[in-house]
Formats: structure tokens, sequence, C-alpha cells
């Protein structure tokens, strides 16, 4: 769902701004999302001049009829966990599908990429297309692994090959 940061989530942005800043990126993308786009909005206010903008490709998978229940409530309705990247919310009337959201989520990366080259680009999106991301074109995520608010992953692209090259508020990986 599109919804706004909360007080929480603004400090979050704030802290991971601070982290941010040693990367000194050079261009913030941000999620059409409205969350997204406030934490770009945030960490760009500590950054000084550096240029935002919006990209859709990055925004969260729709779960369509799962779209504002709770986990318990997915869990009673469609007799699943909910997690962004099974395969079992394809089976939700109105979700996207898996296979099409990674394929959105590795196309947007691969074209920010050529498009701005050796830039350092800051994405502001969400734990799904981060752990789609991930798993599609890093390596399978480890089952608990969890991407926090305002995780950060720093990657660099060599040939056709992404690889890790720092990472901030994450779990195990």
């Amino acid at each position: 769902m599109d919804e706004p940061l909360n007080d929480n989530g603004r400090a979050q942005a704030r802290e991971a701004a601070e982290f941010v800043n040693t990367i000194k990126p050079e261009i913030i993308v941000s999620s059409d999302l409205k969350r997204a786009r406030e934490t770009a909005a945030i960490v760009a206010s500590k950054l000084g001049d550096v240029e935002m903008r919006i990209e859709p490709g990055i925004r969260e998978r729709t779960c369509g009829k799962a779209e504002g229940l709770t986990a318990a409530e997915i869990l009673n309705n469609y007799g699943f966990k909910m997690e962004m990247t099974s395969t079992s919310l394809d089976n939700v009337p109105g979700a996207e599908l898996y296979s099409h959201f990674a394929e959105r989520v590795v196309n947007t990366f691969n074209s920010l990429y050529e498009k701005y080259g050796s830039t350092k680009i800051l994405a502001v999106c969400h734990g799904g297309v981060m752990r789609t991301f991930y798993n599609e074109q890093i390596e399978p995520v480890p089952m608990g692994v969890v991407f926090q608010n305002c995780s950060i992953i720093a990657t660099t692209k060599d040939r056709n090959k992404w690889s890790i090259v720092d990472k901030y508020n994450t779990s195990q990986i």
C-alpha cells in the first residue's frame, strides 16, 4: 500500500543518511511510493546538492487482495506465510506474479547501470525489491535473513556480474 512514513521511519531515514553520506552518492533514484520518496528526501536533505529522480520500476510488489492484511490474515485467508519473494503470492487475486516482479526489478537496476555507468547511485526502494535483486543477481538470500527498514547494500557491477561492496542494517548477509 502507498503509506507515508511514520515518525519511527523518519528517524531511521535520518540515521541511515549518516551512513549514506560516507558513500557520497551522486544521484538518488527513488521508488514512486510515498514512504520511499519521503525517505529519499530526508537522505537528500543531509547530502546537499544531490539530484533525485523517481523510478517506478523499483516500487514494491503489488499484493492484490492481500494488500493491507496482517500476516495472520494472509495465513488464514490464503494459507501461506507472507513473503514478497514467494511464488505463493502469485495465487492471490490481483497480485503481481513473482516472475514479472523479478524481471521488472532486475531490468530496472540493469537499465540504471546502463544509463549512469560508474555514477554512484542511491536507490531508495523496498524490502521485497532488495531481496529480489539480491536473490536474482547476487546469490540466494538465506532463510531468516531480514532486510531491516533503511537497510543498505552497496553494489558494483563488473561485466555482467553484480557484487556486494558494503552493507548497513542487514542481518547475516
